[in-house]
Formats: structure tokens, sequence, C-alpha cells
């Protein structure tokens, strides 16, 4: 009978052949970047608080992450996590009754970037295109376009996790 510590040590080799990893900095990232500002992305649409949305959100998903430590002005940081609200589309998909929204679709180009204090661009994502159908939550309560921010915000979220493994898979 071998002892627990060699079925332990066969265990992790297999789940590193697998291709799993304990949560730690992408190996290209530089020991020098420890903190990060994320910007208000710039938003050309008429969905006024997109770009918020999604810069809370990509705040939120960094702050999971243990390699770097948000910072609240773009002075203190050693990278600076930038970028802007292209186009957003939504409209309803599914409806209960006119006023009743179940489901919404929608469609939001966006560009990112990660430059160091300096200025010096460290990653670009040429133009992230998403498309997805959300279903909301459906209310009456007289409000005239019901289910749209819940759609908004779970599209930041989701965009926030794409942003985040594409910066950390480009190391």
């Amino acid at each position: 009978m071998w002892p627990v510590r060699v079925w332990l040590g066969l265990f992790l080799i297999f789940l590193g052949a697998c291709g799993y990893r304990f949560r730690e900095r992408p190996p290209g990232f530089s020991p020098d970047w420890r903190t990060v500002y994320v910007a208000i992305f710039r938003n050309r649409t008429s969905e006024t608080r997109a770009g918020v949305w999604l810069a809370e959100a990509l705040r939120r998903r960094l702050a999971r992450s243990s390699f770097l430590r948000l910072v609240d002005s773009p002075e203190k940081a050693d990278l600076v996590l930038s970028g802007e609200v292209k186009s957003i589309a939504i409209g309803g998909v599914a409806y209960n009754v006119y006023t009743e929204t179940l489901e919404r679709r929608v469609s939001i180009r966006v560009v990112a970037r990660l430059r160091t204090r300096g200025g010096r661009l460290v990653w670009r994502n040429a133009h992230l295109s998403r498309y997805e159908n959300y279903p909301v939550e459906g209310t009456t309560s007289g409000v005239l376009d019901p289910g749209r921010e819940a759609a908004l915000r779970k599209l930041a979220e989701d965009l926030a996790d794409i942003i985040y493994h594409q910066i950390t898979a480009s190391f």
C-alpha cells in the first residue's frame, strides 16, 4: 500500500499534465506589474451607463484574481486598463405581453487596452464582438423598456470574464 503523499503527488502530476495550474501570475507577466487601475470605458452609444457597468464588472473580475491589486487612480497603478464601447444593439426577443419582456438580444462591440504607467501598450484586443440572448425578469411596473438594464449588466459581466481571460492568456 502506497502512502497518502505518493497518491497526492501522482494526482498533482496528473492535474498538471492535464493543464490545470494553481491560480498564479501568468508566465509572461512582468513581476514589476503589481497594481492595475480600470478606467471607465469611453462610450459612443446611447446606452450612457454601459461604459461604467463594464468598468465595474472588470474591477470585480480583477479583484477575484490574486496577481494584481486594484488601485483608485492611474498615477498609483503599474498598469491601466481602458477601452471603448463602439456599438450596442439591444432588442426584445420574447414577450409575455408587450410590457413584460422575458428575453433580450444584445450585440456589442468593444475595444480594450492595457498600458503601463509610461503609456507603453502591453495588450490590445482589436474588436471584441459579443452577441447573446439573455433571459430577464419581466416587469409590468410601468417601466418604459423592461429588462434592458438587466441584460446590459449581464453582458458586462460576460465581457469582463472574456477580457480577463484574453489578457491572462496572451502573456
